[in-house]
């Protein structure tokens, strides 16, 4: 029988700094090599979310958001607005605690089910604002905004749809290089 051993988010932020990403889900590390595609993704859609960098902090993996004893990530990308209370950095600099109000993920094959689900629930009960999953295989972005205490489906965009963020203070996104080649 195999026997896991939950580690606390005391054990994880005791680990030794690293540019990889490691994340603490439901208790367990778990480490995601990306490869270039996604990569490439990134910073695209960085370059296309340069505007709102003077507005509030945009950061990127491998930066910690800590969420719970259980549950700390390293979103490929999130962003906290200058007026958002309920996310700050921890005086040690290196964690996020609380919601950001945009986390980005860029979903691989090794990660999209937690990050449609695990990671999904625990961005849905901590209140963050708005939750993008990023397909750069199929050239999809799919936006979630938080309504009440749910994140509810905006719409799954194409390269060739634009899309309004609400946690952008109603900016038009347009994704058409993010998937460029």
């Amino acid at each position: 029988m195999l026997v896991k051993t939950r580690l606390t988010f005391a054990d994880y932020a005791a680990m030794p700094e690293t540019n990889q990403i490691v994340e603490l889900i439901d208790g367990e590390i778990t480490v995601n090599p990306p490869n270039f595609r996604h990569q490439k993704t990134l910073v695209e859609i960085l370059f296309s979310l340069e505007f709102v960098r003077h507005k509030g902090e945009l950061c990127l993996a491998p930066t910690g958001l800590h969420f719970d004893d259980g549950n700390s990530f390293e979103p490929d990308l999130f962003w906290v607005s200058k007026t958002n209370t309920r996310c700050t950095l921890q005086d040690d600099g290196h964690y996020w605690q609380g919601a950001p109000d945009l986390v980005i993920e860029i979903l691989s094959p090794s990660t999209e089910a937690r990050d449609r689900d695990t990671k999904f629930r625990v961005y849905e009960r901590y209140g963050v604002g708005e939750y993008w999953l990023v397909n750069p295989t199929a050239q999809f972005g799919e936006v979630f905004r938080q309504e009440g205490s749910q994140l509810v489906k905006q719409g799954l965009y194409t390269a060739e749809q634009s899309f309004v963020s609400a946690a952008l203070g109603s900016a038009t996104i347009d994704p058409k290089n993010w998937f460029a080649e």
